[in-house]
């Protein structure tokens, strides 16, 4: 066989083999057309990870661990093609991404992953039956392998059998004897190429859907449905998210399943503050306070979570010499926050809950009445929205620009409570109006709310260190250099408060510059104005 040095491009391709095809027949196939040597055939164990919330299939691909005779293999693999974007050998699995060596696939997975866990969607089996092309030097040009893949499933049931795949990989520098090899595949043997993959094959023979999860409320809205159906069906979805994040909270698996939880609880929250007139008095107090008992229960564990993940920040903010003082706080932290977490752990067991979430649904689930008395449920949800978006928008400007460099902390954080329900509002209604226009002022939003959300978050931990600072003293006892330490970041969150308190009249400029306030007026003034406007208001927001 004639070979030349036509690429130094590594191409791999693989192709389905079906059912009626015998494996010895295709490896038998290869050994007379072409100058191959088998290779042993062995067996791998295949465990393939993402995130709860798919982020390293939304970021294309899937995380591998292979493990055979020589410890594991961790890979970042693409679906389809299977190309590999970073990859590490390691002894025992990991469950973070900070948790891996230093390498190039901790450097590519810490940035998507950041504070969620690698969670386990399949195991296989895998038997490899390997071959290699050799030229006339007996030098390897190409190499093929047969894969027999099946899942395992539990231990009552049976592992489930997948198509055996071939593929097939250059060498670098033998393009031309890849594709004689395609020559044999495709007229002899007249296999077609595996456009789905197997990893995506396998997910869809045991039903499990890649991008199930999401914290996105992901709602179609039509503008003239009856808002009282829109409102059941946005608290509908919360607690969807809610229940989804019961378990992760419950397992401990990773901070976010508690942090997606309170977010749906805040929402649900502000749907009912914000969106008046549409459930009956009754329900709405009775699911205010249930709900605003959520926010109190899950609140400590939270705070806690932020703290130990702001821990590598705090320490390096010390200078060098002091920075190992700081690591009895750490210690400190994490004891409290498994307290916290059984605390946690039993109210969502807890009789008051289960009994409060199952009314809940029962309610949202239950048919709408033919008549009604409440004020607003016939309205149009975009109506609704544009009433209820404009009063939020009006708030938030008028607060905003009362503030001044002698107001109190807490002007800012009624300003921020205020931007996070405009932007819970825009979130509900999104679909309702042209994605370009809303998503821009949604991001004008989020710059103004994390400048506001940083300074009030500063405020929290300044206090909340200080009385951590006490209760270590009286508690454990802290030696005067982890006090000395702690005190050191605290006079750090000072000053970088002072900055960014000083960042705010620029940040609220750039949210209420003219441009945004004409879209806002553009996209949810309400058309018929009940009541005159004010002065004040005219001037708030008139191009």
């Amino acid at each position: 066989m004639s070979v030349q040095r036509v690429s130094t491009t590594v191409h791999r391709m693989s192709f389905v083999i079906p059912a009626d095809i015998k494996i010895s027949d295709i490896k038998n196939k290869f050994l007379t057309c072409m100058h191959c040597e088998e290779l042993h055939t062995h067996v791998l164990q295949r465990t393939y990870f993402d995130s709860f919330d798919w982020r390293i299939y939304c970021a294309g691909g899937v995380i591998e661990k292979e493990s055979g005779t020589g410890g594991f293999a961790l890979r970042w693999r693409n679906f389809v093609s299977n190309e590999i974007y970073g990859n590490t050998s390691i002894n025992n699995m990991v469950r973070f991404a900070w948790d891996l060596p230093d390498c190039d696939l901790r450097e590519r997975l810490e940035p998507i992953l950041e504070m969620r866990a690698l969670l386990p969607l399949l195991r296989m089996n895998c038997m490899v039956h390997g071959l290699i092309v050799l030229n006339k030097e007996k030098k390897t040009v190409a190499r093929l392998g047969i894969e027999e893949n099946r899942i395992l499933g539990s231990t009552e049931s049976k592992p489930r059998k997948l198509p055996a795949i071939l593929y097939v990989e250059s060498v670098k520098g033998y393009g031309t004897v890849f594709k004689e090899v395609l020559q044999v595949i495709n007229q002899q043997l007249a296999l077609k190429v595996d456009n789905q993959g197997m990893v995506q094959r396998a997910m869809a023979a045991v039903e499990l859907q890649p991008g199930a999860y999401s914290s996105d409320l992901n709602l179609k809205l039509r503008p003239e449905t009856h808002i009282e159906v829109v409102m059941r069906n946005i608290l509908l979805r919360l607690l969807e998210i809610m229940k989804a994040n019961e378990w992760g909270i419950r397992a401990d698996l990773d901070t976010e399943f508690l942090h997606d939880f309170r977010v749906a609880v805040r929402r649900s929250r502000s749907a009912l503050g914000q969106i008046r007139g549409v459930l009956p008095h009754k329900m709405w107090d009775r699911f205010s306070r249930k709900f605003a008992w959520l926010g109190e229960i899950t609140g400590p564990t939270r705070d806690l979570d932020v703290y130990l993940l702001n821990f590598g920040a705090y320490k390096n903010s010390l200078p060098l010499p002091v920075r190992d003082d700081l690591d009895p706080l750490y210690y400190f932290l994490g004891e409290h926050r498994i307290i916290e977490h059984k605390k946690l752990v039993m109210h969502l067991e807890s009789a008051r809950y289960r009994k409060m979430i199952a009314a809940w649904l029962v309610y949202l689930k239950a048919p709408l009445p033919a008549r009604t008395t409440l004020p607003n449920a016939h309205c149009s949800t975009f109506d609704v929205a544009n009433q209820r978006i404009w009063r939020m928008v009006r708030r938030v400007i008028k607060e905003g620009e009362a503030i001044n460099a002698s107001s109190p902390p807490e002007d800012l954080h009624e300003l921020r409570k205020s931007c996070k329900k405009l932007r819970y509002l825009m979130e509900f209604f999104q679909s309702l109006y042209p994605s370009d226009e809303i998503k821009q002022l949604i991001k004008a939003l989020k710059f103004l709310q994390n400048q506001l959300g940083e300074y009030q978050d500063i405020h929290v931990q300044i206090a909340s260190l200080a009385t951590f600072r006490a209760q270590m003293k009286s508690e454990s006892g802290a030696t005067d250099r982890t006090l000395a330490a702690i005190d050191i970041i605290l006079q750090t969150l000072e000053q970088r408060q002072s900055q960014v308190r000083k960042m705010f009249k620029t940040r609220f400029a750039t949210f209420a510059e003219n441009k945004n306030r004409v879209a806002f007026r553009r996209l949810f003034k309400p058309k018929i104005q009940k009541e005159a406007r004010s002065h004040e208001d005219y001037c708030l927001l008139q191009h």
